[in-house]
């Protein structure tokens, strides 16, 4: 009898330790397969990983109107940081950034060196979730990270050997050089003969220079440099030597800057340049006169008002129909300057001989703003950290909503062209 009471009494506890084994071993594995999933989604934080997330700190590098600006903004950016770009449409723009940070102070090491690079980002808090990773959207754009190196000329392939050679091997490598690209502006370079102006040129394309004033009449230049020149009337066609090293049978492309000074023009005009030979594809350099460009605006300005004169620039600038005698500087330069509201210069436009200029701003809510929308007045943008001599300013839109950038206008007089 003792013996069965003492069986009976131990039977109860089976079921209870069955059960302790049995959560134990569940949670070994929970924790074995959470370490897993940790391990796996260890590396850059992407959007497909951030789905459930809230905002984190991201470095906005650039906003722009057009993907082949995203494109070039993109290739702009080191290669070793482009798996981290983000891209996120904000209304019909297109905003490029990278990283994706919890804690504030990780964030600054980036922004360090996208700014020591020249460029003008800004810190962002956002949800990347709403973002696409660069590689992703550009595929479906039909482009991918390898489109740099499909730009070769026509006849300049690649060849097997070099086809997996270092970076600076590629066909236009040096177009991922931030500092190449600025000195690389849309439509091309334009130099005036008033001072010497530094311009990047192919090392291995047929660059052109074209004198708007007349004829070429001459060209001096160290031909010792391996440097060929053919002038045709109006235009100059420029070709760097590539000769081959004898030791290793490798291409040696041009790298040195050398100085042309290009006379041309009833006046014989001097225009002095100093070429900077890199790897990009060939470039067009325009020789023009301050003179010319005064006379085409003072037609286009002709007999028109103050006023008139002051609209016709924001219609030009808003339409994107800018004139050719106008001279555009692209700055894409961001301003700290609000608590919710983000400033960003995106270019400058002259009417060299009216004395006008035009600046362009981008203005968009902060993702820290509290609400959706926000009325804005153009008094509040009559700062002088925007403008100093304003005589017009125009707003797009007079409500700002989140993700939907407008643009601002401040027309104000050059006192520089009004002293000369």
């Amino acid at each position: 009898m003792t013996s069965r009471k003492k069986r009976s009494r131990t039977r109860p506890t089976c079921p209870t330790l069955w059960t302790w084994l049995t959560v134990a071993a569940l949670l070994c594995t929970s924790h074995a397969w959470a370490g897993q999933k940790k391990a796996t989604t260890k590396g850059p934080l992407l959007p497909e990983a951030l789905i459930h997330t809230k905002a984190r700190y991201m470095v906005q590098v650039g906003t722009y109107s057009t993907v082949q600006g995203l494109i070039d903004g993109y290739y702009g950016i080191p290669e070793k940081l482009r798996p981290r770009a983000l891209v996120c449409r904000s209304g019909s723009y297109y905003t490029l950034r990278c990283g994706a940070f919890i804690n504030k102070d990780k964030v600054d090491a980036l922004f360090k060196q996208f700014k020591e690079m020249g460029l003008e980002p800004i810190v962002v808090k956002a949800d990347p979730s709403t973002c696409q990773t660069a590689k992703t959207f550009l595929a479906s754009r039909g482009n991918n990270t390898a489109s740099l190196t499909s730009l070769a000329a026509p006849g300049q392939g690649l060849s097997a050997s070099r086809a997996t050679g270092k970076a600076e091997d590629r066909p236009y490598s040096d177009l991922s050089d931030p500092r190449v690209r600025r000195l690389i502006p849309p439509g091309g370079v334009r130099v005036l003969p008033e001072a010497t102006t530094r311009v990047v040129l192919s090392n291995r394309d047929i660059n052109r220079i074209t004198c708007a004033e007349g004829p070429i009449k001459d060209i001096i230049y160290s031909k010792e440099k391996g440097i060929t020149v053919k002038t045709e009337g109006n235009d100059a066609f420029v070709k760097f030597l590539i000769p081959t090293d004898p030791m290793t049978g490798e291409l040696k492309y041009a790298t040195a800057p050398s100085e042309f000074y290009v006379v041309c023009g009833k006046d014989s005009v001097v225009y002095t340049l100093i070429a900077l030979p890199r790897n990009v594809p060939a470039q067009a350099v325009q020789l023009t006169s301050l003179e010319k460009n005064i006379k085409k605006n003072i037609s286009i300005f002709e007999g028109l008002p103050f006023e008139r004169k002051v609209l016709l620039m924001v219609k030009a600038a808003f339409r994107e129909e800018i004139p050719d005698s106008f001279t555009v500087k692209h700055l894409n330069r961001s301003l700290d300057l609000f608590r919710y509201i983000s400033v960003i210069l995106r270019k400058e436009v002259k009417a060299d001989g009216e004395g006008l200029v035009l600046k362009e701003y981008v203005l968009l809510l902060k993702d820290s703003y509290p609400g959706t929308q926000r009325r804005v007045e153009e008094k509040q943008f009559l700062l002088p950290e925007l403008t100093h001599n304003p005589v017009g300013i125009s707003l797009e839109k007079l409500i700002l909503r989140k993700g939907r950038p407008s643009r601002l206008f401040i027309v104000e007089r050059d006192l520089a062209q009004e002293g000369m």
